[in-house]
């Protein structure tokens, strides 16, 4: 142990201090946490096709929340029409995935350890999903 620790140690108000410290950090910590989770909970997105054939609503999880066709659909190629869907759905991924980041980084900051795990595990979920979808 260094001798300003031992110091501290020895030294009961400059214990009670660091403990305080500490304590105020995690309490601050566990509240942009918390402040994070509230916020994705709340984000989803909405996304059109260029063409408007399909409208599809994702979450902040990129679960398909809503799709709706226009009925231009049944005016176009089916194979268009799935693709269309798909790629769609792909976009809204995408965009949910930036407004994650930005929870992130306003809350607990893309550089805090908390921040790169949920950066991390939302990264291997939607690459999962795309590897899903591409099968």
């Amino acid at each position: 142990m260094n001798s300003l620790m031992e110091r501290r140690l020895l030294n009961p108000e400059a214990t009670r201090a660091m403990l305080e410290e500490r304590k105020a950090r995690f309490e601050q910590m566990a509240a942009q946490t918390q402040a994070m989770a509230e916020q994705m909970n709340q984000l989803t997105v909405t996304v059109t096709d260029p063409n408007e054939l399909v409208s599809v609503a994702v979450d902040s999880t990129g679960n398909l929340t809503g799709i709706q066709l226009s009925a231009r659909i049944q005016r176009t190629n089916p194979d268009v029409v799935s693709r269309t869907i798909m790629e769609t759905i792909a976009e809204a991924k995408r965009r949910i995935i930036e407004q994650t980041q930005a929870v992130i980084a306003d809350t607990v900051g893309a550089d805090s350890e908390t921040g790169k795990a949920v950066a991390a595990s939302l990264k291997a979920r939607f690459d999962s999903d795309t590897e899903d979808d591409a099968r």
